[in-house]
Formats: structure tokens, sequence, C-alpha cells
């Protein structure tokens, strides 16, 4: 199972016009999730970042932006404890 950073910038002219709580549900279905800032999580998936996205698509709006890419093994950082645990529970 690959570990996803998914980053995504919601269009706010639309924002009050959608409900946002969808997208972040979708994000938490998948086998392991963990939200990193706002708009950025990790997710667990057997399936490849294009299989994210078709399925995070239904969410978004057009001129919202998403980013999905595959981690691995070279990263550097300073998170939150919460999130740097996870990642070495699912890394």
């Amino acid at each position: 199972m690959a570990v996803y950073l998914v980053s995504y910038k919601l269009d706010q002219k639309n924002l009050e016009t959608r409900d946002h709580n969808s997208l972040v549900a979708a994000l938490k279905k998948y086998d392991d999730s963990c939200r990193i800032f706002d708009n950025q999580w990790f997710v667990c998936s057997e399936g490849t970042a294009d299989d994210i996205h078709e399925d995070l698509a239904r969410y978004l709006h057009k001129d919202d932006y998403i980013f999905i890419i595959e981690m691995g093994d070279n990263y550097r950082g300073w998170m939150p404890d919460n999130v740097v645990d996870w990642l070495k529970e699912n890394s």
C-alpha cells in the first residue's frame, strides 16, 4: 500500500455554495488518512494517483486545484507529532 500526499485549493468565490465536508469525508474513507494542514492530507491506497483523483474529482469545482503525489523515502520537514507518528506507521 502506498502513501499519497493530497493537496488542494478550493476556489474561494464558490466556497459558500458548496459542501467542503463531503471532500473531507471522502479523504477520511481511505484505508488510512491523516490531515496534515487545512488542505493537505496523507492517504494510504492500493490505487494510483489517477484512481485517487478520479475518486475525489466529484467533490471539486472546475476552478479548484488538486495535486496528488506518491510519497517516497526521501522527504524532510517539520510537522506536528501526530503526523510524524502517522508517517512512521504507514511508510
